[in-house]
């Protein structure tokens, strides 16, 4: 087919045209709201979680609100990615025979795509120019493969309510970051799903997931730290330490019926103790959408006391000690003394 000289130049100038024009599409783009580059992540890890960070366009800006959170965030996505990897490595070594034949392969996909949402985060907080916040060195408590799930279970909820507890944040100060942080949480809930079903629970043990604030699941994260290990301390108030003995029952039971009594251990040498000292110690509840509930501390000795967990209870609860009892959970998050702890009731 010839073409007619005129129909070429129009053709050729429409090619450029359209060139220059992708050009300025680009341009404006950067100008306009950053492209969230994908940076070059392990094909390997890739392929396992099926597919790779983003690379959608956002805002020119976000807000102190945001890039605190992000922060944050990325805090608590180095200690899932750490605990995956490791369990990968652990569950060999403790043997798989109990286990279903695909749970090594969608634990691999769990740790590689925690490394996916650890590598977007970090993508973002770059993208903005933010501090970068850097593995610690971790230890996890961990010695076979039933406190390996146990633990996932646990840790892998506190990212669930910590993101949950984000999104509220961000709904009100940069909504458009909703959707990606949204698309994480949801991923999220898959994984808890299939952690509860591997240990032979009801993969959604209650209608609601429990949203926490970053004090809560910033404290819960440094925990799993070794003391000095990290090269970024977040602006984050760090909280006395709680403890908490499991009831003599199964982990998991059924039902709303009372799940018992717990016993609860502090240092009440800490300086919210001796500051509150006298006063009435009760133990805040957090559980789904509900307002917080609670219950008295019957002391045994100084530092250690016994309460009973609140009737209609599911899930996954945070619990802290504290003498103050607000009605809602955030003015709860500052008002704990020590805590909080991440209790499976169900």
């Amino acid at each position: 087919m010839h073409l007619k000289p005129e129909f070429y130049n129009q053709l050729t100038a429409a090619m450029y045209f359209f060139k220059d024009f992708a050009v300025l599409l680009y341009a404006y783009s950067i100008a306009m709201g950053g492209v969230a580059a994908a940076a070059s992540h392990c094909s390997q890890s890739v392929a396992t979680a099926g597919g790779g960070q983003p690379n959608s366009i956002l805002p020119a800006d976000i807000s102190a609100n945001a890039k605190n959170g992000l922060q944050f965030a990325h805090f608590l996505k180095n200690v899932q990615v750490a605990f995956f990897n490791a369990g990968l490595k652990n569950l060999t070594e403790w043997g798989t025979s109990e286990l279903r034949n695909d749970t090594m392969e969608i634990v691999s996909k769990i740790a590689a795509q925690e490394e996916v949402h650890a590598s977007s985060i970090e993508n973002i907080l770059q993208l903005y120019n933010e501090t970068l916040v850097l593995p610690c060195n971790y230890s996890f408590p961990v010695t076979t493969s039933k406190e390996f799930f146990d633990l996932a279970h646990i840790i892998t909820s506190v990212g669930i309510g910590a993101t949950i507890g984000l999104n509220e944040r961000l709904a009100i100060t940069d909504p458009s970051l909703v959707k990606p942080v949204s698309s994480i949480l949801t991923v999220e809930s898959r994984h808890d799903a299939f952690l509860r079903h591997v240990r032979g629970a009801v993969p959604n043990p209650a209608p609601f997931d429990t949203g926490i604030s970053p004090i809560w699941a910033y404290n819960l994260g440094l925990s799993f730290i070794q003391p000095g290990s990290c090269s970024v301390e977040l602006p984050i108030p760090i909280l006395p330490r709680l403890a908490v003995s499991q009831h003599s029952g199964a982990l998991y039971s059924n039902g709303t019926e009372s799940k018992g009594t717990k016993e609860f251990m502090w240092d009440p040498t800490q300086m919210p103790f001796v500051t509150e000292a006298g006063k009435p110690l009760c133990i805040g509840w957090v559980n789904q959408l509900q307002k917080p509930v609670y219950t008295p501390l019957n002391i045994i000795t100084k530092g250690r006391g016994t309460t009973d967990v609140p009737q209609g209870f599911n899930g996954v609860a945070f619990a802290v000690v504290t003498v103050q009892q607000p009605d809602d959970v955030n003015d709860l998050a500052t008002a704990a003394l020590a805590g909080p702890m991440a209790i499976a009731l169900s």
